[in-house]
């Protein structure tokens, strides 16, 4: 991109001349944040002046900087975090012997809501700045994501350390890859879709969170390789599901307590159902914004004795349990990881038909899911009292097993290793591997 902006205006394409482009643009983004910084002397604005300290010096001395020495032999994951769910797949990676990997994330994303909650022991911590509630800044540790042999950065436009790193690292002739999923929610024809595959063209592949997506990212970008580490959760052998038959006693939802996962209505809806009367509790499992609210209208509905709220639970071993005894988890609202958690533990889902869901749906292939009529309580009421209070243990088991062997933390890790060792996956015209 660099080098066809300065042929069409008669530029010479030196890494001098390509450095000093993408300095250019660098100030010109930090300029909007120093514009938006809310306080003088805040942390914002001391990121602003050491990221702005940083453009500079590569403005004057170049790719010299790094090309004093050659690529590292480790690779490294420059990420915005790591949240708790990724302590499996993580912890995989490490014990891969063939690989000598680093890991950095800061502690929260754009949205403060998603943090980062792995062991301490297992990457290193960066600081992480939010510009104009919009734009990720990561500080600390990029020396090493510059040097390394590979380096793989998050595929994520809100990120100017992603752009930026993947632009120096473009220069010097340095492997970088994107992880993440291909398109954003809002889909394939959104403004923010049109930057990721901006960002694509920068990089050297493309390691997706889902199957589903390979053939369309192969369509994009012809020739530009492509991996897939499943967004997964837990290892193969903590997917494991009882054998039992009902009945089951609980209705549960897991997951971020904030306005667009509609557990409002899912409230609404469970209290309006039959299943309460019949005894079986709506089990809420998580925090967030919208918790107090929450609890309120439960109040107000009166169904403090069928609504119980347990906080997060990040433990693998208490949510078995919870799942256990589970008819059903819903999704009111789009429906992401908890799609993967659910059936990982063979337990059905009910999601919303009609919202702009992550790409882990594609697991609806494999069963277990129902849909119903989006923002009706009345729609969701009937979906749940259509249920059976009591179901196969075999079809449980059918639908953990198809997890285990597709969207596992191992399954996850491998891709993550095939993509920074360079070896192809053996995937089919689908996308999906060819084994399962």
């Amino acid at each position: 991109m660099v080098q066809a902006k300065a042929a069409r205006f008669g530029v010479a394409t030196s890494s001098r001349t390509r450095m000093t482009w993408l300095s250019r643009r660098l100030w010109t983004a930090l300029a909007f944040g120093i514009h938006t910084s809310p306080h003088k002397g805040s942390d914002v604005e001391g990121a602003n002046r050491r990221l702005l300290s940083l453009s500079f010096q590569f403005t004057l001395r170049g790719p010299q900087m790094y090309r004093k020495s050659p690529a590292s032999k480790f690779d490294a994951l420059y990420l915005a975090v790591l949240p708790f769910y990724r302590e499996y797949c993580i912890q995989e990676l490490k014990a891969d012997l063939s690989l000598d990997v680093i890991l950095f994330a800061g502690d929260r994303h754009v949205d403060p809501t998603i943090r980062t909650g792995i062991s301490r022991s297992l990457y290193v911590q960066v600081r992480n700045y939010v510009l104009a509630g919009r734009v990720l800044v990561q500080l600390g540790g990029w020396r090493t994501a510059i040097s390394a042999k590979t380096t793989i950065l998050d595929l994520n436009p809100r990120s100017l350390t992603a752009w930026t790193l993947l632009g120096l690292r473009r220069i010097l002739g340095r492997r970088t890859l994107l992880w993440g999923h291909l398109h954003p929610r809002s889909g394939r024809g959104s403004r923010t879709a049109v930057l990721r595959r901006s960002m694509r063209r920068l990089s050297n592949g493309t390691v997706l969170y889902g199957y589903d997506s390979v053939p369309f990212a192969l369509a994009e970008l012809p020739g530009s390789p492509v991996w897939v580490a499943p967004n997964s959760l837990y290892a193969r052998d903590a997917l494991t599901v009882p054998a039992n038959e009902g009945p089951y006693t609980s209705v549960l939802y897991v997951g971020r307590l904030v306005s667009d996962k509609k557990v409002d209505l899912l409230i609404r809806g469970f209290l309006r159902s039959d299943l309460a009367t019949r005894g079986v509790q709506l089990v809420i499992v998580g925090e967030g914004a919208e918790r107090k609210a929450l609890a309120d209208l439960v109040s107000e509905l009166g169904g403090n004795a069928s609504v119980t709220f347990l906080g997060q639970v990040a433990d693998v071993n208490e949510l078995r349990h919870l799942y256990e005894d589970a008819l059903c988890s819903v999704s009111p609202g789009y429906v992401g990881l908890s799609l993967t958690q659910s059936l990982g533990f063979g337990v059905p889902m009910l999601i919303s038909r009609d919202e702009p869901h992550s790409p882990e749906l594609e697991l609806a292939r494999i069963g277990g899911v129902e849909f119903f009529e989006t923002d009706s309580p009345l729609a969701l009421a009937a979906a749940l009292d259509a249920l059976a209070p009591a179901g196969s243990a075999c079809e449980r088991q059918r639908i953990s097993i198809a997890i285990r062997k597709t969207y596992s933390a191992e399954a996850m890790a491998a891709g993550i290793a095939s993509a920074l060792k360079n070896t192809k996956q053996e995937l089919g015209d689908d996308g999906w591997p060819s084994n399962r």
